[in-house]
């Protein structure tokens, strides 16, 4: 049995870009930083100091190109949209010698119109707490353009 801990949450996402046959086209990985209110909602919910359980998990994706800070509350350069996930998973998952709980935020976003690009920078996981819209975490990166015929999936799994 393995007595070291490792603590700390930790989040890494992926990006696929499938073409309008489903054929995978790219795929990209890129370790996120959990906000300071990504932790103190974490915190609030295991104390029961939070009234309401969260109601929608969507990642939200943007433009900004300015690094990311655990002081964040929303994207630099959002856009409109947003994918929701209905069904977040929680597993727990063995790797190694230890143990890892994981939770897992999945969502696609449809192709943009014909003639569209966009270079998309930056995502988090917007969390909605009653009325409230926490952004659990961020990450920036390299564009990643986001083209007409193709649909992008965005999955994100922390564990802690």
């Amino acid at each position: 049995m393995d007595l070291r801990e490792q603590p700390g949450v930790k989040g890494t996402l992926t990006i696929e870009l499938r073409d309008g046959s489903g054929a995978l086209v790219e795929r990209y990985r890129h370790h996120n930083l959990i906000t300071t209110r990504g932790k103190q909602l974490l915190a609030d919910l295991l104390l029961g100091r939070k009234n309401a359980l969260p109601t929608s998990w969507a990642i939200v994706v943007g433009t900004g190109t300015a690094p990311a800070d655990v002081a964040d509350t929303g994207l630099k350069a959002p856009i409109a949209e947003q994918a929701e996930d209905r069904a977040p998973d929680v597993a727990v998952v063995s790797r190694g010698t230890t143990t890892v709980v994981q939770g897992t935020v999945s969502a696609t976003l449809p192709a943009p119109p014909a003639g569209t690009v966009q270079p998309l920078t930056e995502a988090g996981i917007q969390i909605t707490v009653g009325t409230e819209k926490i952004l659990f975490n961020r990450v920036q990166f390299p564009p990643v353009n986001r083209g007409a015929n193709m649909v992008m999936t965005l999955s994100w799994e922390i564990s802690f």
